[in-house]
């Protein structure tokens, strides 16, 4: 995600991602594909001004600095492409998604992103990723009070594609499609890629329940997004999922189902995908859930007639300490290529 104070990058030895929220500020740096070193500060009870100021005695490269922002900083919305040139795409997206989100779109920042690599087949689409002006301001101005000079935004839609493509093309894989479940919070992403772009994404609820602790239940007539609150809350009702949609009438033979919600949900989503690009199958389905990767996968394999890997960072990334893994997601927003738009 660009976005308009963003500035032409120092050339440094380093590169560094990062993320924060309400609890954490979360950092790695690296050189090359060699982890150099990262870490977890907690916010604790400090002012933004005073964790600032501890970011700023950590010393990180701050000249090229890449902020992954979370899943409720920026949501993705899905859209058919307006029919202008390039140069107007944007203020067409603007237009067109003011009756889908609950605030004056005057008051967003947006980017806009091609779905998948726009084959002749299937009619044109964008991807919408929202956030909120003021809040994307303030957290700029943050990162300069901490000395770091914000270069680019991402979002964890994209940093968690660079993930599986950058996986899918180290084995030889890169033109299949294939899926990444993974954990972020109180929520889960689903991602479907191919040929080294994004298709497909949806958010899904991740509690204690998912992995089948209680029976799946009925879905509810309506659904209240997850709201999970940080530095850059901002409430954009209905419009954190990006999907093709599942068939409104499979719920009600779930009722008396006793698969975990969460294996139904991806099915549906699997499904979808069948339907949408029959000519696209997939490969594999990779997930990642911390100490509870071993069970979801163990769950998604009964469930699905997929194969289901767990998603190994390894072989993407070396060094670091043993004892402390680096978050996931900013090693994803350190694999953006910077030859591309997105």
């Amino acid at each position: 995600m660009k976005l308009p104070w963003n500035k032409e990058p120092a050339k440094s030895a380093g590169r560094l991602a990062i993320a924060i929220d309400s609890d954490s500020f979360s950092y790695v740096e690296v050189a090359g594909r060699q982890v150099v070193r990262s870490g977890t500060e907690p916010c604790g009870a400090d002012s933004p001004q005073q964790l600032a100021k501890r970011v700023r005695a950590l010393n990180l490269p701050g000249a090229e600095v890449i902020t992954v922002l979370g899943l409720s900083d920026c949501h993705l919305l899905q859209i058919d492409a307006p029919a202008v040139p390039a140069d107007e795409m944007k203020a067409a997206a603007r237009w067109q998604i003011k009756d889908k989100v609950d605030i004056p779109v005057e008051e967003l920042t947006l980017d806009v992103l091609a779905v998948g690599d726009q084959r002749a087949q299937h009619r044109r689409q964008l991807f919408v990723a929202a956030a909120r002006n003021a809040q994307v301001v303030e957290l700029g101005a943050w990162m300069e009070a901490a000395g770091l000079q914000p270069s680019v935004f991402d979002i964890t839609e994209l940093a968690q594609r660079n993930l599986q493509c950058a996986l899918a093309e180290q084995q030889g894989r890169g033109a299949d499609a294939n899926a990444a479940l993974m954990v972020h919070g109180l929520q889960c992403l689903l991602t479907i890629c191919a040929n080294g772009e994004l298709f497909y994404a949806r958010r899904l609820d991740w509690s204690s329940e998912s992995l089948g602790d209680t029976p799946a239940q009925a879905p509810a007539t309506a659904v209240t997004p997850v709201k999970t609150p940080n530095l850059m809350s901002m409430e954009l009702e209905g419009v954190d999922i990006v999907d093709y949609g599942a068939e409104p009438d499979d719920s009600i033979a779930l009722e008396s189902d006793s698969t975990p919600r969460l294996a139904v949900e991806v099915q549906r989503s699997l499904d979808a995908w069948e339907r949408s690009w029959p000519d696209l199958p997939l490969q594999r389905l990779w997930v990642e859930a911390g100490d509870r990767t071993e069970a979801l996968q163990g769950l998604l394999m009964r469930a699905l007639s997929l194969p289901v890997e767990a998603f190994d960072s390894n072989a993407l990334f070396t060094g670091g300490p043993a004892s402390e893994r680096p978050p996931l997601m900013l090693l994803g927003g350190l694999l953006r290529d910077g030859n591309r738009a997105h």
